[in-house]
């Protein structure tokens, strides 16, 4: 297993930024996913990794050695692209074998090697298929065991569940999971869906313009986001802005009620910018509610109800059980839980 560190990474196209001063370390065997909008950097930060691109200034350390200059083939890593990238007139196990024939390797070894890939990826079956004889999940496995079969030190996922359909990508966000902490091996994996971030990662990094704007565990980071655009970003969120109660211990919310915030010490007369997640809102009777709303639309998606709720803070989305429904129209309470409100900065 491989510690990964970038330190101060800077890569420029011409006098366009495309990483600025990006730096962290990943650990041994630790499995971070690196989210973030088209264009903010994350896939050049993986081919940085991975040496596929050249890098302006920085340095990439594996294990304390820096290989910031060292060509891909000299990097020890796995890489697992969007398009799968298998060769179509090669079985599955020739597919498996090329990149130990290219390191010159034993063919007992070879043999050796790619029957214990196929079996980790659940693909003995398979081996003399050939690619288009697979489907789109199988193939992704493919990949995968390719990856792995030449016993990197890092595996690198580049958006790899992107061409697949939702029941496949949930799948397989489970089965790369497994095989990763069976294998044990240090992963970095680039991906613009925070459900995906969120389900496999130990740890996400949040990136926006070039730039590392967040980092933690998932649960850190969905609840307890650093800045109302990693709110927006990583899930769906409501933010209210509302004074700050003359005791400073609280907001105040319209139609005269108070909602006091536990260990609150704020500025009286301030703004302070709340988060409310869609799921963390209950709805109730009207005279019950901290807030009251009228029920602007009303969704089923399995499991639960979707809402929009106006309210006089503006529109507000909730997400319910599916034990009572609020028709559109319908005048409706909303109750707030002070505990799993999240600050997002008071202004003066």
């Amino acid at each position: 297993m491989t510690q990964v560190t970038l330190q101060s990474l800077v890569k420029t196209y011409g006098k366009t930024p495309a990483l600025k001063s990006v730096s962290l370390e990943i650990g041994d065997g630790e499995f971070v996913s690196l989210l973030g909008p088209s264009g903010c950097g994350k896939s050049t930060t993986l081919r940085c990794i991975a040496g596929f691109e050249d890098i302006t200034g920085g340095q990439i350390l594996f294990d304390g050695r820096d290989i910031s200059r060292k060509l891909p083939e000299e990097r020890d890593i796995g890489m697992v692209f969007q398009s799968y990238a298998l060769f179509p007139h090669m079985t599955v196990a020739q597919n498996l074998a090329f990149g130990l024939q290219m390191r010159k390797i034993a063919k007992s070894e070879i043999t050796r090697r790619v029957a214990r890939a196929l079996d980790m990826v659940q693909l003995t079956p398979y081996a003399e298929r050939y690619p288009k004889a697979l489907s789109g999940g199988q193939q992704q496995r493919v990949a995968l065991a390719r990856a792995l079969v030449i016993e990197p030190a890092i595996l690198l996922l580049d958006e790899p569940l992107a061409n697949l359909d939702a029941a496949l990508r949930d799948e397989m966000r489970g089965f790369i999971r497994d095989l990763q902490r069976r294998v044990g091996i240090t992963t970095i994996y680039v991906t613009h869906d925070q459900n995906e971030a969120m389900t496999m990662s130990d740890r996400v990094v949040v990136m926006f313009n070039g730039e590392i704007a967040q980092q933690g565990s998932p649960e850190e980071v969905y609840d307890r986001p650093q800045t109302e655009a990693i709110a927006r970003f990583v899930g769906n969120a409501n933010i209210l802005s509302l004074p700050v109660s003359a005791d400073g211990e609280g907001v105040d919310l319209p139609q005269g009620r108070n909602l006091p915030l536990v260990g609150a010490h704020l500025p009286a007369g301030a703004s302070l910018r709340l988060m409310a997640r869609p799921e963390q809102i209950g709805i109730c009777a009207p005279e019950e509610g901290d807030l009251v709303g009228q029920v602007i639309s009303c969704a089923f998606s399995g499991g639960h109800l979707e809402y929009v709720i106006e309210t006089d803070l503006g529109p507000m989305a909730v997400i319910s059980p599916t034990t009572y429904r609020a028709n559109e129209g319908e005048r409706v309470g909303l109750s707030l839980d002070p505990a799993r409100l999240w600050p997002l900065g008071a202004d003066a």
